[in-house]
Formats: structure tokens, sequence, C-alpha cells
């Protein structure tokens, strides 16, 4: 021990050890930097009850421990959806697989009248990405769920389910983490879009961190 620390009171130097080792957890904990905007604690954690392309019931709880990307669109939507779930679907091919293996897409069907449990599988097996599964909005979950995320949908014109018509709908992308906590939003679609390589950088972070 230096001459210089033995005449250090032990108050002093237990504050010190303290405050060091205060500083060095902060470090190994502190969240990374998104690019993507942040919306912890600006929206409500992931919560729905919803049928699959199967007719089953799915819940928020059936995808705890994954991160999850939620996205509202219709399998009849000309550009904004293939669009917006391709660039996912690269985003989460550029991950490791062992990430990859740790991320759901869900894919919310605003358009039930036309999208069919038949139409909204054949629509998300064509993306060609395991972890893309298709839910039906319909119904009072469906509702819930719109309040729930101030989710803006319009259709166009009503008439027969097969009859063409476009739904305007938002068409952002909310990722929650793997405990359901909303975290991260992107867009893109429309004018100056999250890029694809923004996407796969920002889901890199969140799942190193939330690793474990």
């Amino acid at each position: 021990m230096s001459a210089a620390r033995k005449h250090l009171p032990a108050w002093l130097l237990a504050s010190l050890l303290g405050l060091l080792l205060a500083l060095t957890g902060c470090n190994g904990d502190s969240a990374p930097e998104y690019a993507l905007s942040e919306i912890d604690g600006k929206m409500p954690d992931l919560q729905f009850r919803l049928p699959d392309a199967r007719g089953e019931t799915r819940t928020a709880q059936d995808f705890q421990g994954k991160t999850v990307l939620m996205f509202f669109g219709y399998t009849h939507c000309p550009d904004v959806c293939p669009m917006t779930l391709s660039r996912i679907r690269r985003a989460v091919g550029n991950l490791d697989a062992e990430n990859a293996q740790r991320v759901r897409v869900l894919f919310v069907s605003v358009d039930p009248r036309r999208d069919t449990p038949e139409a909204i599988r054949s629509y998300v097996d064509g993306f060609d990405m395991p972890q893309l599964v298709g839910l039906r909005g319909k119904g009072s979950g469906f509702e819930a769920l719109k309040e729930r995320y101030h989710l803006y949908v319009n259709r166009h014109r009503e008439g027969p389910e097969d009859q063409e018509y476009e739904v305007d709908h938002s068409g952002q992308v909310y990722i929650f983490g793997p405990q359901g906590e909303a975290r991260l939003m992107a867009r893109l679609s429309g004018k100056q879009p999250d890029s694809v390589d923004t996407l796969t950088t920002d889901l890199r972070k969140l799942l190193n961190h939330t690793a474990g």
C-alpha cells in the first residue's frame, strides 16, 4: 500500500471504491444508442388477442422471449405492405442465425373481409421468412388493438369480398423487446424511410442488449 493511500480516511476510501463500482456497473449496463425512433415509455407494451392464419387464437404471451416486429397491412396492398415486409425480411436475413431465431414478425391484416385465413397464409408463405406470422385483424380483439396503438384504418369503399378497393392504414413497424416492452419504431416506406441497414443495426443492438 502506498504512503498516500495509508493516510486516506477509511470513509473516503470506501466512498471512492463505491463510486468506482457504480461507474463500472453503469458503463456495463448502459443501453445502446439507436438510430430508429425510441418508443419505450411512449407506447404500451405488446398486448393482443387475434386469430392467426390457421384460425388459432394467438396472444402476446405466445411470443415471450422473442423480439417482436409488428406491422399492419393487407394482402391486396399494392406497394407499401410488400415493400415493408421485403425490407424486414432482408434485415432479419442480415442477422446471424442465433439472433434471427430470437425474432418474430407479426403481420396483422387490416382487411379481414378479403383476407381470409387461406389468403393470409398464402401471402405470408410467399415471403419465405420463417419468423413471419400472419394474424387476422377481426372483431373486438382488433378494435382493442387499434385503440391501444392508435392505428389509422380507412377502407375507401365497401363492396363484395373480392372487389378491388384500397385500405389506408398506419405504416409504421413497432418493435418490442423479449418481455413485450415497446422499444423502437421504424418507417420502411414513404418519404425518407429508415434503411434496411439501419433496421439491421438497431435490431442487432437490441438483441445483443437483451440477450440472456
